[in-house]
């Protein structure tokens, strides 16, 4: 039945909440906070910003997307992001930070099949 979901027509707008959905969902599995270490209040934190699609849904080891408490991604988001970056860095070295930079500064442009195609790849991963 969930084939039959998305063999219908649906918008950018519902394609891209589903994939932020899935992302989520997958990031979660961590269950701790990278920053602190908490299991509390657990969110899909972007290192950057995840108005670029290029790594708004990078769910490798080293990629965008890593599980933060609310208070951390809060932090990370409105005030401080140096403990997040500083995290990354000591994690996967300042090259792939400089990397995953530069990937998320590039403009990048996702189509629907495109989209579709990450969400079935994603939805295979959560069922794994």
């Amino acid at each position: 039945m969930e084939r039959n979901k998305m063999t219908k027509k649906l918008s950018r707008k519902s394609l891209i909440k589903k994939l932020d959905e899935l992302t989520s969902k997958i990031v979660l599995c961590s269950r701790h906070c990278v920053t602190c270490g908490s299991t509390n209040k657990l969110t899909n934190s972007h290192l950057f910003s995840r108005r670029n699609l290029a790594t708004r849904w990078d769910i490798e080891k080293d990629g965008n997307c890593q599980c933060q408490c609310w208070p951390c991604n809060f932090k990370h988001t409105a005030r401080d992001s140096q403990p997040y970056t500083n995290w990354y860095i000591k994690m996967f070295g300042h090259k792939r930070w400089e990397d995953l930079h530069k990937r998320w500064s590039q403009i990048t442009k996702i189509n629907q099949s495109q989209l579709k195609y990450l969400i079935q790849n994603y939805e295979t991963i959560l069922k794994n």
